[in-house]
């Protein structure tokens, strides 16, 4: 295990509205904040994506990935992490999603776009020595605390 401590710094609240795309559009956020570490919740609509569900095998060595997509408009919630992958700013996202009674969990993957609106509040976290490196055994970008 690895732990840093750290502080709450500024604090952000996004609309999203629809369209756009997360990880992307909180990315830019990040980068144009110069937010290097942040905790992320996100709540609201979201449609044409695709989440990790689990790997198809229980292994660490390159797992490959279930992919789950969507199209039609699903209720999202998540909470994600942000820390700086080759110097930018990289969200980890994981949430559930939900229409009618199919319900989808796992780590949203780049181009989930929003459905009508949702929200998003990032929690700066400072004085947080962290960043995501490429995990040779994975082949994930994992989490490294100094």
């Amino acid at each position: 295990m690895q732990v840093t401590e750290g502080s709450i710094g500024r604090i952000f609240v996004l609309r999203l509205e629809d369209g756009d795309k997360f990880p992307d559009c909180i990315e830019e956020v990040a980068k144009e904040k110069r937010i290097e570490s942040g905790l992320v919740f996100l709540v609201g609509g979201a449609k044409n994506g695709k989440m990790v569900t689990g790997p198809v095998k229980t292994t660490l060595s390159k797992p490959d990935s279930i992919i789950k997509r969507f199209s039609e408009a699903h209720e999202i919630m998540g909470v994600g992490t942000i820390f700086l992958s080759n110097n930018e700013p990289s969200l980890h996202l994981h949430a559930a999603c939900g229409r009618g009674s199919d319900t989808i969990v796992g780590c949203t993957r780049p181009g989930v776009q929003t459905y009508l609106v949702a929200e998003v509040v990032i929690l700066e976290m400072t004085g947080i020595n962290a960043m995501r490196k490429q995990d040779p055994l994975s082949g994930f970008d994992l989490l490294n605390i100094d």
